[in-house]
């Protein structure tokens, strides 16, 4: 049995104006989807095979999300103008209790949600714009171990504090576990969709709940929405739906 990561969904109130700005940031292909989404075609975002996709939100975001994306840059100018960009877009930055000095800052974008723009480092060379979906954990090598195997990355660290997978050791973006000690609360507004590579989606699903996620019965449209061992929703996409 073996699933991927297909894309990374992200709630928005205007998904057109939020796939915009991710545009912007990232260049690639914005299109427009029939539910009132819009998707963000991965082969432009650092050839990784992950689309982003904005949908429209189910409620208003009212904590700071255990999902967000880190953007890499490859030189002090670039970063510049990275951060800049931003700015110009309608991000602002923000304080989530990273402290003074740290080598990236902090945004919200027009919707709310947590970015990262990373100053350059040799950990996310070659990873593309798009550097790492980071994910707060309670238990990061116990996240590691379930989404290894749901994403089909393998493990490249792993301790008490942290943990992190990477299709391949020299390119593309990373997921990384951080230990949080605030637990969860609310429905993530971002998420992960799973796909189904060789198998149907009944089968994908039974075996993630094998693994330890969870199903929730409110998923949307024909997708089966679960949870993760920590209670992160996420999809697994029907094998017919293309993705």
């Amino acid at each position: 049995m073996s699933t991927r990561l297909a894309s990374v969904v992200i709630e928005a109130a205007d998904p057109a104006v939020t796939a915009r700005f991710w545009y912007i940031m990232l260049g690639g292909t914005a299109a427009p989807e029939r539910d009132g989404g819009h998707r963000l075609v991965a082969p432009e975002v650092g050839g990784c095979g992950i689309d982003l996709v904005f949908v429209p939100a189910q409620g208003t975001k009212i904590v700071k999300n255990r999902i967000h994306v880190d953007l890499a840059t490859e030189s002090a100018h670039e970063y510049q103008v990275l951060t800049t960009l931003a700015a110009d877009l309608g991000a602002r930055p923000v304080n989530v209790g990273q402290g003074p000095g740290v080598p990236w800052t902090v945004f919200k974008d027009p919707e709310g949600n947590e970015f990262c723009v990373l100053e350059p480092r040799d950990l996310y060379d070659r990873t593309g714009p798009l550097a790492a979906l980071v994910v707060d954990s309670a238990d990061p090598a116990g996240m590691a171990a379930f989404w290894g195997a749901a994403t089909g990355w393998p493990q490249q660290h792993v301790d008490e504090h942290s943990a992190a997978l990477r299709t391949a050791e020299t390119s593309g973006p990373w997921i990384e576990f951080l230990r949080v000690d605030d637990p969860k609360r609310g429905t993530n507004r971002i998420r992960f969709d799973i796909a189904p590579i060789d198998s149907d989606g009944d089968d994908a699903v039974n075996w993630l709940l094998a693994m330890g996620a969870r199903r929730r019965p409110d998923g949307p449209g024909p997708a089966a929405l679960l949870t993760d061992p920590e209670g992160n929703e996420f999809r697994v996409l029907p094998a017919h739906v293309r993705t």
